[in-house]
């Protein structure tokens, strides 16, 4: 039972065919994913190589920054904390011409290697006042944070304004060396 030469021609196209196949599927595909995945890991590791870089570079930057934000944090001892505070409303106010009407602190302990020391102040004053006292608070080298302000009106024209600020002051907790 001879194969005539087109029917041979036809079985060798079959299982070439079919090897081909098998080879794409077992071989050369799963091959083809392995590079993708090799080659975005290694754009990946460029990236991370490059912003490391960039941080060692910027290293002596960022320790100043660091150490600066450790001293401008507020002291561990609370009466300390709170009077460094106090002081620095009592110095806004003065510059700034506002009337306070009340000051209240409250400690929040909201992470393990931080707390934070609650103000909520009242305070009235024109636009001029009200604006350099905010200008005061923002620009102090203090760790401070503004929360929440709330402006209204005493008066019908808007010449008294009454100020509500909640801001907090950072104290970071020392390392144990």
């Amino acid at each position: 039972m001879g194969f005539k030469l087109r029917e041979r021609i036809l079985v060798i196209a079959a299982v070439v065919g079919i090897v081909l196949l098998m080879g794409d599927k077992l071989i050369v595909s799963p091959l083809f994913r392995v590079w993708k995945t090799r080659a975005e890991r290694i754009s990946q590791l460029k990236q991370n190589l490059e912003n490391g870089s960039v941080l060692l570079e910027r290293k002596d930057a960022i320790d100043r920054k660091w150490r600066d934000m450790n001293e401008r944090s507020l002291s561990l001892d609370i009466a300390a904390a709170e009077n460094k505070i106090l002081n620095a409303v009592n110095r806004w106010a003065s510059q700034s011409r506002l009337n306070m009407t009340s000051l209240k602190p409250r400690w929040l302990h909201d992470e393990e290697n931080s707390k934070k020391l609650e103000f909520r102040l009242t305070g009235s004053g024109d636009v001029e006042s009200v604006s350099r006292f905010l200008y005061e608070i923002e620009n102090d080298p203090l760790a401070i944070k503004l929360e929440d302000i709330e402006i209204s009106s005493r008066d019908d024209r808007g010449r008294e304004l009454e100020l509500s600020v909640r801001f907090t002051g950072l104290i970071l907790m020392k390392e144990k060396s």
